[in-house]
Formats: C-alpha cells, sequence, structure tokens
C-alpha cells in the first residue's frame, strides 16, 4: 500500500506543479509586458530580444511577478515531504524528524586530506614565527554522531574515516589536535549535541566541545593567564532550522509537523579590569582567538561564551559565517587581527565535511553557485 501511495504521489506531484506553471506563465504571458522599472513594454521588436532585455525583464518578472510564488513552494514542498517523505536536493530525511545534509555523505579522498593537512602546517608555521600555538579542532559530522537516526541505505563510516584520518595527520606534523568525536559521542547521554533540522550543533555541542578545549590545552602544557569570567543564560530563542527550507517554507512547516528549535542562550563576560587593559582603555591583548564558520561565528551557539568560561580567560572570535573553515583563516594572516591582539593561542574550529571542497581556501566568485547553508552550514561548517 506505501509503494502504491509513493508511486501515485511521485506522478501526481509533478502534474500538479506543470500544471501550475502552465496557468502561471499563461498569465503573465497574456499580460502586457513591463521592463526592470516596472514600465510597460510596446516595443517587442527583435532587437528587444537579441540585446537581452527581454531575458533580464522575463528574469525580474519571474522573480517578483509569479501568481501565488510563496504558497507554491510551501504547498509543493509540503506534498513532497508528506507523501514521499523527502525534500528539496541536499537534504537528507532521517528517522524521528531528524535532517542532515548531503554534504556530510562523500568520501573524503585521502589526496584531499593531504592537500589541506599540509595548507594548515603552513598556517601552523606562520603563526609559531609569531610566536602563536595553534590548536586544531576538527568538529565530526551530524551523521556520523546520529548515525542511528539515518535511514539505513545511508549509513556509512565515510565521515568516521574522514575525521580519524585527518587528526591522524595532524597529529603526524606535530600540531595539538581536540578529540571533539570522542567527547561528543562519550555526552550524547546528557542531551543533544546538533539540532534536529539544522547542520549546526546545539549550545550543549558548543559546551562539549570547549570543555574538551580546555582539557587539550590544559594537558598540552599551553599556560593561558587565568582572569574573572561571569557568566549568565538569557532569554531563549526560536530559529527555524536551516535544514526545514530545503523541505519547504517556514510559513507551511507547521502544517506538517514541522517546528522551530528554541536555543538557551549563554553568555560570558571578563572582568575588563582584570583583562590587561592599557593606561587609556583603548587597546588590550586576549590571549585566546578563535577562527573557524557559523559554529563559532553565530551567536545564538554560544561556543565563544563556552570557551571563555572553560578555559577562565579571554577569546577573542574572529569566525565567519558562510566560508567554510578556511577563507576566515586566510583573511586573518592577511589583516591586522594578529597584531592588533596579540594572542598566545589561536584555535581552530574546522567541520570535517568541507574536506575537499573546491572552495575550501578561496571564496566563491559572484556568478558560481552557493553552497549549501555557507556550507549548508556553512553553511554556518
Amino acid at each position: 500500500m506505501a509503494n502504491l501511495r509513493q508511486h501515485t504521489a511521485t506522478l501526481l506531484l509533478p502534474t500538479v506543479f506543470f500544471g501550475y506553471a502552465i496557468y502561471a506563465n499563461s498569465a503573465m504571458l497574456l499580460a502586457t509586458p513591463t521592463d526592470a522599472k516596472g514600465s510597460k513594454v510596446n516595443d517587442l521588436s527583435l532587437s528587444y530580444v537579441i540585446d537581452g532585455e527581454a531575458t533580464r525583464d522575463l528574469d525580474a518578472l519571474y522573480k517578483s511577478g509569479l501568481p501565488h510564488r510563496d504558497p507554491a513552494v510551501g504547498v509543493i514542498g509540503n506534498a513532497r515531504y508528506a507523501l514521499l517523505g523527502s525534500g528539496r536536493k541536499g537534504v537528507i530525511i532521517g528517522e524521528d524528524g531528524w535532517f542532515f545534509t548531503g554534504e556530510e555523505f562523500k568520501r573524503v579522498k585521502p589526496a584531499d586530506i593531504d592537500s589541506a593537512v599540509a595548507k594548515i602546517d603552513q598556517v601552523r608555521a606562520t603563526l609559531a614565527e609569531a610566536g602563536i600555538q595553534l590548536v586544531m579542532v576538527p568538529l565530526p559530522a551530524k551523521s556520523d554522531i546520529y548515525a542511528e537516526h539515518l535511514p539505513g541505505v545511508m549509513r556509512s563510516d565515510a565521515m568516521q574515516v574522514a575525521y580519524a584520518n585527518f587528526s591522524a595527520a595532524l597529529k603526524a606534523k606535530g600540531m595539538t589536535v581536540v578529540d571533539t568525536r570522542a567527547a561528543m559521542l562519550s555526552a550524547k547521554q546528557y542531551g543533544e549535541l546538533f539540532l534536529k533540522s539544522d547542520t549546526h550543533w546545539t549550545p550543549t555541542g558548543a559546551k562539549v566541545t570547549a570543555e574538551a578545549v580546555q582539557s587539550t590545552i590544559q594537558k598540552s602544557g599551553i599556560a593561558l593567564p587565568p582572569e574573572t569570567v561571569t557568566a549568565s543564560w538569557q532569554t531563549p530563542v526560536d530559529i527555524w532550522g536551516d535544514l526545514t527550507t530545503y523541505i519547504t517554507s517556514p510559513d507551511y512547516a507547521p502544517r506538517i509537523g514541522l517546528k522551530q528549535e528554541n536555543i538557551p542562550i549563554y553568555r560570558t563576560a571578563v572582568d575588563a579590569d582584570a583583562a590587561g587593559t592599557d593606561l587609556f582603555g583603548t587597546e588590550t591583548k586576549v590571549p585566546v582567538m578563535l577562527v573557524g564558520t557559523s559554529y563559532s561565528a553565530n551567536e545564538n551557539w554560544s561556543f565563544v561564551d563556552f570557551l571563555r568560561q572553560s578555559l577562565v580567560t579571554d577569546v577573542v572570535n574572529v569566525a565567519k559565517e558562510g566560508l567554510g573553515p578556511g577563507v576566515p583563516m586566510m583573511d586573518l594572516l592577511e589583516g591586522t587581527a594578529l597584531q592588533d591582539t596579540q594572542p598566545s593561542v589561536v584555535v581552530w574550529e574546522f567541520p570535517i565535511r568541507y574536506l575537499g571542497t573546491s572552495t575550501l581556501w578561496e571564496r566563491k566568485s559572484q556568478s558560481g553557485g552557493g553552497g549549501h547553508h555557507g556550507g549548508v552550514g556553512d553553511s554556518n561548517v
């Protein structure tokens, strides 16, 4: 019976979509065309088409004037999810309401790991010349930590193997590497570490990782100046998970049982008087600098705050959203933040799902396609 329903839906959805497309396009074609400025176009000459004006105006028309565009996205998305249990390309629907990004189901080539580690080793050497210790924080894939929620056909050890090989290669270069995967697996019993409908971690996952960073730094013998850190919980926020948008629109999501994620917010502050501010209060040295992706840059996850609390010292955050782990580090080395802040430690948060991506070290071109959530994540990775 289920197969019959799925086959029927598979045929019905495209029929409904194309039927709507015919209606919508006919409605637009029967209307008097307008240019990009909204003025009526009376000259439908050959030059209007050849010069590209028609293409430009049609594109603008589709973006702004397609009848029922937003409701159609929601209705079709809801039907696809309810009948087929699927979303748009890029999202994997797991069990018990768990969604995963398609970026986490690739087999990372050894050559890609070797190339990334070689680049990271160059960064380490550059920082070492300035007297700065690099601490690598590779982040495991959500599909690895919560593999039990994946459909059976999608379960693979690809991300687990990539994490192990990447971490081993970093350690072989003599780097300080935090084993975040082991820390997360040990902490699963205490709460969810990744958001069910988002590519990112929960504040619990961020806290577990921060504590693992602290433990690794302590064991490595790196000394940090203790400072007075105060902390408090703030009003939680509700967000739509970035993977929900690959299924339907937020306005229609509740109709198929999808809900927002409730995020508790944690905030910390360092006593300014004890933080080494200069005589005029215009400059201060911060012991630790955090670089990375939206896992660190997005304040909803509170990672930098948990890091301050765990390390009992100040941390400056220069992570960036939507650029992956490599570009923010390249920006840091090319800028003046290191000289201005003079950290003794740089913590580099690095989701392994970015390994092997073509834009790991360079920004996407303006004309190129966008990555999944800044790496779905980052994409937020």
